[in-house]
């Protein structure tokens, strides 16, 4: 991604085709904007497919500036996802992509809401079937400390999943096996449960 306000407008086509969404250019509604860093809250408003399930979180806070540091250190994008895209509109205030892969079709719609505030349109047809789902985000400031890059309210469905699955991981019981590696693996078990409970502060 050119800028980290684009990484939180193109958030879920970067999760789902990475390579391809590194190549797609910064729509202009983003150029020159105040909010290149800082914090974003997703809203979705209407969800369908895997976005529509019962427990699927309804709303997560996205700080650009941790996942664009995240990305970094892993290394920038992933391999070769065999997507295409190109931005079919571009002005001020809306921008549509279309994005091609090899077992889906996707279209995201985008549109300035008010200063701080964007609503997205994602559409895509694939072998899982079609999906439709309407998000709003909306700049709320600097990203806390220690936030994660992305993160969910404390009291949602969501974390509670997280909370119970981090306490079922026992360092000294998952590396019991790993022999001269077993300092090590507990680090990373440790490291696990920091970073799923940061998800939740």
């Amino acid at each position: 991604m050119k800028t980290t306000a684009a990484a939180a407008a193109f958030f879920l086509f970067a999760a789902i085709a990475p390579a391809a969404a590194d190549e797609l250019p910064v729509p202009k509604m983003f150029r020159g904007t105040p909010q290149e860093k800082g914090q974003w809250r997703m809203d979705v408003l209407e969800g369908g497919g895997r976005a529509g399930k019962p427990g699927a979180p309804a709303s997560m806070n996205i700080c650009t500036d941790n996942l664009m540091k995240s990305s970094s250190e892993a290394g920038g994008p992933r391999g070769e996802s065999g997507c295409k895209g190109r931005l079919v509109e571009d002005t001020a205030d809306e921008a549509v992509m279309e994005m091609t892969c090899p077992d889906r079709n996707m279209t995201l719609s985008m549109k300035r809401e008010s200063a701080k505030t964007m609503l997205m349109e994602m559409r895509s047809t694939g072998a899982r079937g079609p999906e439709n789902v309407k998000m709003r985000y909306t700049h709320l400031g600097a990203c806390r400390e220690g936030q994660s890059g992305v993160s969910f309210d404390k009291n949602s469905e969501q974390c509670r999943k997280v909370q119970a699955q981090a306490a079922k991981m026992d360092a000294a019981k998952s590396c019991a096996r790993a022999g001269a590696q077993r300092e090590d693996c507990e680090q990373r078990v440790r490291e696990s449960v920091k970073q799923m409970m940061a998800m939740c502060s």
